[in-house]
C-alpha cells in the first residue's frame, strides 16, 4: 500500500539529515527520512554502538562495501551517514572555490550557510586537548622549516599552515549530523523515519517525480523527492530511473525518461601517503600517552601547504599525519602521513554494474588523467620528507618504509588513492539547476555532494551540510 508525504528524502547520510531536520521544521510539511542503514534513533536512549560514537579513529563498520581500483570505501551506510564514521574534520574550502560554481552558490551566498553548519556540527578547536607524540612533533616540526601555526586552519588571512583540526568532538563523542539535525526533530508527528530502508529508484508519472520505489517493493508517495544518498548512490538511483546518459542506460535496457550527464564527473581528493619506521622514544612515548590520556585520537593535526603551480594566496595541499595501534601488538603503534592534492583536475565516473539495486555501482576514479596532478602529489611527498627530517619529528621515525627509495613519480602512481571526499556526479548546471531540481523532471531535487561541480579544496562534510541547508531553505522558492 503507498503512503503519502509532502517530501520524501532519499538517503539519511548528512544532507539527508539536514534537510529532514529542517523542513519538519514547518508542521504542515509532511517528511518522510528514508535510510538504506539502521537508525540508532536518539543518542540519548542509548543505542547507538561504541565505536560510532568513538571520535578517535575511523569507523568501517556501517560500511557500504569498497569499489574502484583502489579499493577504498564507499561510505557509511546508517543514519547520519559518512559523519557517523569519519575523522571529524569541519574544514571549508576557499572562498573561490564556491565562487567557481556561479552568482547563486558563490561564497557570499553560501557563506551563511556554513557557519548554519558550523553551529549545529559543533566543532571545536581540537579534537583532543591531548594530542599524541606524533603529532605534536609534526606541528612543531612543520614550525621548524618555515610555517606558521594557525589557530583556526580556516583563517582567511593565513591560507597555510599547519595547527589542530577543528572536529565535531562534543564531550568525547563524534557529534554527527543525526545528532546534529535529526535528534531535535524526532518528536515531530510530521516526520516518518525509515531505516534499513534501500532505495531502488524514483517513481515518475512522464516527466514527474511522484515518489520512490524500495528494494523490497513498497512504494512511497510524495509530491517532491529529495535525493541525498551521496556522490555514489545518488547518481545510481537516478540512473536506475531512466535519467543519465543515454549509452548508459541502453547497457542496462533502462528505458530513458531524461538523457542527462549523470555520474559522468566523479569528483575526489587525491594522493598517496608515506609510512615510517618508529623509533623506540616515539613507541615508549606513545604507550605512555595512551595510559595517561586514556586513548589515542589517531588523527590530531593538518598541515595546509601551497604546491608550485598553485594560484597566490591559496593552497592545494593536505598533509594529515597518522598513528594508530599495530593490529595484534599491543603497545606498538604506527606512523604515517597521508599526502592530498586538495584541487586535482582530473575526474572519474560512476556507471551501475547492474539494474540490481543491492549491487554497489561501479566506480572508475579517474586519478592521474591529468598529468598534472600527481606533479602535486610528488611535490606533497617532497614536503613530508623535508617535516620528517626536522628535529622533533627526527627523534620519533628513522627512516621511511615507504616510498623509502622508490621513485616519488613511480610510487605517486601506483598508490594514488581518494581521501572519502566524494563531489561531482550530479552537477549544478550540468544534471540540476542552480536549485538541486533535476532540470526536465518535475518534483525531483538533488541536495548533497553530487551538487559540486568543482571540488572545494577542504574535506566536504561541512560543505555538503550546508549545501543541504541551502537546498532546505530554497526548496519551495525561486532563489
Amino acid at each position: 500500500m503507498a503512503e503519502g508525504y509532502d517530501v520524501l528524502i532519499a538517503g539519511g547520510g548528512s544532507a539527508g539529515c539536514v534537510l529532514a531536520g529542517r523542513l519538519s521544521e514547518d508542521p504542515a510539511c509532511r517528511v518522510c527520512l528514508v535510510e538504506a542503514g539502521p537508525d540508532y534513533g536518539l543518542r540519548s536512549d542509548g543505542g547507538w554502538p561504541a565505536e560510532l560514537l568513538d571520535p578517535r579513529a575511523l569507523v568501517f563498520t556501517h560500511d557500504w562495501g569498497t569499489g574502484g581500483e583502489d579499493d577504498r570505501s564507499l561510505g557509511a551506510r546508517v543514519i547520519g551517514g559518512c559523519s557517523a564514521h569519519n575523522a571529524c574534520l569541519v574544514l571549508e574550502g576557499a572562498p573561490s572555490d564556491y565562487d567557481e560554481w556561479g552568482p547563486p552558490w558563490s561564497h557570499a551566498t553560501l557563506a551563511p550557510y556554513l557557519e548554519r553548519a558550523r553551529s549545529a556540527l559543533r566543532p571545536a578547536r581540537s579534537n583532543t586537548e591531548r594530542p599524541a607524540p606524533l603529532h605534536e612533533a609534526f606541528v612543531a616540526a612543520a614550525q621548524e622549516i618555515g610555517f606558521s601555526l594557525l589557530e583556526d586552519l580556516d583563517d582567511s588571512t593565513k591560507r597555510v599552515g599547519v595547527g589542530a583540526i577543528p572536529a565535531n568532538v562534543v564531550d568525547g563523542v563524534r557529534w554527527n549530523a543525526a545528532f546534529a539535525y535529526v535528534d531535535p526533530a524526532r518528536g515531530r508527528p510530521n516526520l516518518t523515519i525509515l531505516g534499513d530502508a534501500l532505495v531502488d529508484r524514483v517513481l515518475l508519472d512522464g516527466s514527474s517525480a511522484t515518489g520512490v520505489l524500495l528494494a523490497d517493493g513498497r512504494r512511497l508517495e510524495a509530491e517532491t523527492v529529495v535525493l541525498t544518498a551521496g556522490a555514489y548512490f545518488t547518481p545510481t538511483i537516478l540512473l536506475r530511473s531512466g535519467i543519465g546518459p543515454e549509452d548508459e542506460l541502453r547497457r542496462h535496457e533502462i528505458p530513458v525518461v531524461e538523457a542527462l550527464p549523470v555520474g559522468e564527473r566523479l569528483l575526489d581528493h587525491c594522493g598517496s601517503g608515506v609510512s615510517w619506521e618508529p623509533t623506540e622514544e616515539f613507541q615508549s612515548r606513545t604507550a605512555r600517552h595512551v595510559l595517561e590520556a586514556g586513548g589515542l585520537f589517531e588523527p590530531y593535526a593538518l598541515l595546509k601547504a601551497a604546491s608550485g603551480t598553485c594560484p597566490e594566496g591559496s593552497w592545494d595541499i593536505h598533509l594529515l599525519p597518522w598513528t594508530n595501534p599495530v593490529p595484534g601488538r599491543i603497545g606498538r603503534f604506527e606512523a604515517s602521513c597521508g599526502c592530498f592534492h586538495m584541487k586535482p583536475r582530473s575526474a572519474g565516473r560512476v556507471r551501475l554494474q547492474s539494474r540490481d539495486p543491492a549491487r554497489l555501482p561501479e566506480i572508475q576514479r579517474g586519478f592521474l588523467a591529468d598529468e598534472d596532478d600527481l606533479i602535486v602529489i610528488v611535490e606533497a611527498l617532497e614536503l613530508v620528507r623535508a617535516v620528517a627530517a626536522a628535529e622533533p619529528l627526527r627523534r620519533l621515525v628513522r627512516g621511511e618504509l615507504m616510498p623509502a627509495d622508490r621513485d616519488l613519480e613511480e610510487y605517486g602512481r601506483a598508490t594514488v588513492r581518494n581521501y572519502f571526499h566524494p563531489a561531482g556526479t550530479c552537477a549544478i548546471g550540468q544534471v540540476t539547476d542552480d536549485c538541486g531540481r533535476v532540470l526536465g523532471v518535475e518534483g525531483l531535487v538533488v541536495a548533497d555532494a553530487s551538487l559540486m561541480p568543482t571540488i572545494p579544496r577542504a574535506n566536504t562534510n561541512l560543505t555538503t551540510v550546508a549545501i543541504a541547508e541551502r537546498v532546505a531553505s530554497t526548496l519551495f522558492s525561486d532563489a
